[in-house]
């Protein structure tokens, strides 16, 4: 086969196994001792056919389209390619195209490399010259991609393409051109998933939805639960995965409609300076950059953030300061092991906002929507999106978080591989926010107020391997969770001046309000709530047949929680469960499969450690709820794997839910029932044209609500046979960007909302919403650029979260921002 032209694909991060056929996992040890001279790229060939390449660090390439600098390729990296032979004539079609694998992007840039650039050593078992090297594939991480190929959680041990669940990947791409800097930005941009108030010690208006089911206890960082309860920045954040239908095996507690896992970012290989600086809108400025280093066997990488706002989101008024560092190192023991720790924190004080009020029967006419009916129902008031009822000498929210985690990787063979990460963190959360209600004469602002904190410490520990038995392949993990967290409920008291008035007009109302009260926050605790959690699992994946593939996870779960009253009653819960998954996947052709799985979820009594409602460890004597799902799908890569494409469809039986008896005792009665249909596109169309989209039809409705008790009377709830609250029937995404020229890249999006039921008779509902966002951005120079957002362009007024015949919270309306990232 001299001369023979051979395309490799890549097949796998370094260091994660993958169980696409021909591709096996490979050991650092293996990849570190191949290259040998700069300006050159190495090539080695792994036994198994496996090719290895790495770009020396002063490698010459060159990218045939623009990339921005911030994508540049960062020198040093290595990846793992799988090879395939490819016709020589199809290849002298494309003798224009020479593909390379960028370590930071996610999309497959056509580069250019000469051939006197690459270096083909020739090994002993190699029969053959290879005259001409194609490379293509899909970055595991980097911020020039809408797709990836892999997930960061290592207890997913298929590519994306080949795992049977839906998982959306929200990459540093997609955040960036967005303008997106907290996580409630990519949650409101996320087709499937919803917004509703929220409640206790969460941020509000972030309590999250996945598939009909609330997920505010399921956002994770690195893989562990964010237990605390606290604000989410993106500063820090390589990309975000939401992993959708239960997760008991993967996740332990909870995980009913799915999860929410940010992935920070550590050191990479290489060398490069970002810096951005953000102007916009109600004074807003913000402020980051992203250091990373490499000295030999040590990386290190810095992330700091800063940002001001005088009128945060165009509400006019509503104040912001937010500020963070993220340092992390890593250290390369030997060939073998590898050291990375990382600290994190961040603070952000600002001024809360619930929002305008709803419609009722007092409001007046000029501002009233509706009557109260099924055909005409209550809507939240008509103001301007600017109108802030927030009163700045009272309000006040001042939440603060901070972490540190150490993680170990150790290869013990080609096969088998151990990580283990300790993570332990600390929280505090506390505020006064104005809850606006709609009278004859105004809008009254009374308060709300809560003083939380919290610390916690988990472990995982993986061991991760492929081996051969049973006369086929399979690819396992092996690990343990362990979580310890403490959260305390102090006191916090608002008390008003004499003679007070909170009230100010629809429109125009005056934040500045003299306000001369006092509030008090401190001792003495009025509840503490420990949780403790661990948990054993398996998975497996393994080949029935050349183009049939078989995943199987179980875990085992032992929960308590205990709840301390500032009386010293305690009141407890003790769970123990297991949970399962299951997985069939076909193969038509490498670039696509076809799935069908099946797998469950417990959400024991306590679980939101005391925060919110129908989950403290008061329900002692009740079972988990448990939630069963059968999802059946297919998922394709096209246009030489830079553009992914799901279809699914999908159905959630939520059987033991908490409900109230006839007798007005909690009980496991309830159920839900969650169907429907989700698609998604996401990568590069062309070389200038990319997307992100998604649409999402979720019909979710409770079967089973038990009974509604007042005064000792109870009768059937009427939620039953409804659907449930808040969610919309439809939901679309849409994010898009075209490079116009070298330098100039236009872009924009559209995200829609059906109109959401707030009860079962329909007499309030959120209508239906539109949102259109644009962004363009501009070379200025090499390693410049300039980007304009502007967001909710037609000022639409738009609601994330609402607690019926209450408040609504809003989403931002137009705003515009100007930024410029440089690296150095």
């Amino acid at each position: 086969m001299r001369g023979a032209t051979r395309r490799v694909r890549a097949c796998e991060r370094v260091g994660k196994p993958s169980h696409s056929p021909g591709c096996r996992r490979v050991s650092l040890t293996e990849i570190l001792d191949f290259y040998s001279q700069p300006n050159h790229r190495s090539v080695k060939r792994s036994r198994d056919g496996c090719r290895f390449i790495q770009i020396a660090p002063s490698a010459s390439i060159t990218p045939a389209f623009p990339v921005h600098p911030s994508r540049a390729l960062g020198a040093g990296a290595v990846f793992m390619f799988r090879e395939h032979v490819m016709d020589t004539n199809r290849q002298a079609a494309r003798s224009q195209e020479t593909r390379a694998l960028m370590p930071t992007l996610g999309l497959l840039p056509v580069v250019a490399l000469s051939a006197a650039a690459v270096a083909a050593p020739s090994f002993a078992q190699e029969a053959t010259t290879l005259d001409t090297v194609v490379v293509e594939g899909t970055a595991v991480t980097g911020d020039n991609s809408y797709s990836v190929a892999e997930s960061s959680n290592e207890k997913v041990l298929t590519p994306l393409v080949d795992t049977p669940k839906t998982i959306t990947v929200i990459t540093q791409r997609e955040m960036t051109e967005r303008g997106q800097t907290s996580l409630e930005d990519i949650v409101r941009t996320t087709p499937g998933i919803t917004l509703t108030s929220g409640e206790g010690g969460n941020p509000a208006g972030f309590n999250p939805t996945i598939r009909g089911n609330s997920a505010s206890n399921d956002v994770m960082v690195d893989g562990f639960r964010s237990n605390l309860r606290t604000d989410y920045e993106t500063f820090n954040l390589e990309s975000v995965e939401i992993t959708k239908g239960p997760g008991g095996t993967a996740a332990g507690v909870g995980s009913t409609g799915g999860t929410i896992n940010m992935v920070s970012k550590v050191p990479l290989p290489g060398q490069f300076d970002d810096v951005s600086a953000t102007l916009g809108t109600g004074a807003y400025k913000r402020f980051t950059l992203d250091s990373n280093r490499q000295f030999g066997d040590v990386g290190a990488r810095l992330n700091l953030m800063y940002q001001d706002a005088d009128s945060l989101g165009g509400r006019d008024g509503r104040t912001s300061k937010r500020y963070g560092i993220a340092p992390s190192v890593s250290y390369q023991l030997g060939e073998a092991t590898k050291l990375t720790a990382g600290l994190y924190y961040f603070r952000n004080k600002d001024m809360m906002d619930y929002g305008v009020p709803w419609s009722n029967a007092t409001t007046p006419d000029a501002y009233r929507r509706g009557s109260g009916t099924a055909d005409d129902p209550w809507k939240p008031v008509d103001v301007p999106t600017d109108a802030y009822y927030g009163i700045k000498d009272r309000d006040k929210h001042d939440a603060e978080s901070k972490s540190v985690f150490v993680r170990v990787d150790h290869d013990f063979s080609p096969n088998l591989r151990w990580s283990s990460m300790l993570r332990a963190g600390a929280a505090t959360n506390h505020y006064v926010v104005t809850v606006p209600s709609a009278t004859a004469t105004g809008v009254s602002r009374s308060s709300r107020q809560s003083n939380r904190s919290g610390n916690d410490v988990q472990l995982n520990s993986q061991l991760t391997g492929e081996a051969a038995f049973f006369g086929t392949r399979h690819t396992y993990a092996l690990g343990v969770d362990l979580s310890d967290s403490e959260v305390r409920a102090k006191t916090i008291q608002v008390t008003p001046p004499p003679g007070f008035d909170n009230s100010t007009g629809y429109t125009n109302p005056d934040s500045g309000t003299d306000w001369a009260g006092s509030i008090y926050t401190g001792d003495p605790t009025t509840s503490r709530t420990k949780y403790r959690s661990y948990g054993i699992y398996a998975f497996d994946v393994f080949d029935l047949a050349p183009q049939w593939q078989m995943s199987f996870g179980l875990r085992y779960d032992k929960y308590d929680a205990k709840t301390t009253t500032a009386a010293g009653e305690i009141t407890e819960n003790n769970s123990n469960f297991w949970n399962s998954n299951i997985g069939l996947n076909y193969k038509p052709a490498e670039n696509g499969s076809i799935y069908a799985s099946i797998g469950t979820s417990s959400n024991p009594a306590g679980e939101a450690n005391g925060v919110g409602t129908g989950t403290n460890a008061d329900y002692k004597d009740l079972e988990p709820e448990r939630a069963y799902s059968y999802e059946i799908g297919t998922k394709w890569t096209f246009l030489d794997d830079q553009l992914l494409v799901t279809a699914a469809v999908f159905k959630t039986d939520k059987r033991n839910a908490r409900a109230l008896n006839a007798y007005g005792e909690y009980e496991n009665i309830g159920k839900t029932r969650t169907q429907g249909l989700e698609l998604g596109v996401a990568g590069q169309i062309t070389d200038k044209w990319g997307i992100s989209a998604g649409y999402t039809y979720t019909d979710a409705k409770t079967l089973e609500a038990g009974y509604t008790c007042t005064g000792g009377e109870c009768t059937p709830n009427s939620n039953t046979g409804a659907r449930v609250i808040g969610i919309p029937l439809n939901t679309l995404a849409i994010w898009t960007t075209y490079a116009v020229t070298d330098q100039w890249t236009v872009g924009g999006g559209l995200t829609y909302m059906d109109e959401r039921p707030m009860n079962a008779a329909r007499t309030a509902v959120l209508p239906e919403q539109t949102r259109v966002d644009l962004m363009t951005s501009y070379e200025l120079a090499e390693n410049t650029r300039l980007q304009l957002n502007i967001n909710n362009v037609f000022d639409e007024q738009l609601y994330s979260g609402t607690r019926a015949n209450g408040f609504a919270n809003v989403e931002p309306g137009r705003n515009v921002s100007v930024s410029i990232a440089h690296r150095f």
